[in-house]
């Protein structure tokens, strides 16, 4: 698994860089994390923003797109783990 932030904050993308695939946060996590660029948001659907959820903890914000916005892009890309990851949402009642 991972996560994929997208972050304007310096200090925040320095921390994501300890954690990326290969990393030791990773060896021991069994996750990793993906910095993307603001430019992916561009690849959601159209009124993405009003259906996701909003959580901040101290002074950080976070925005986590629907599961259904998350997966139009990999369902475009068309790959066969893309496809396995909409089914799967699909079979646990995620979408």
């Amino acid at each position: 698994m991972d996560v994929d932030p997208v972050t304007d904050s310096d200090a925040l993308a320095w921390m994501c860089y300890d954690a990326l695939i290969g990393s030791e946060f990773e060896r021991t996590h069994g996750w990793h994390v993906n910095l993307l660029p603001a430019s992916v948001l561009k690849e959601f659907p159209e009124g993405w923003e009003g259906r996701a959820s909003r959580r901040t903890y101290g002074m950080m914000s976070v925005v986590i797109p629907a599961p259904v916005d998350i997966l139009a892009p990999k369902l475009r890309r068309n790959e066969p783990r893309d496809r396995l990851h909409a089914e799967w949402a699909s079979h646990v009642g995620i979408l």
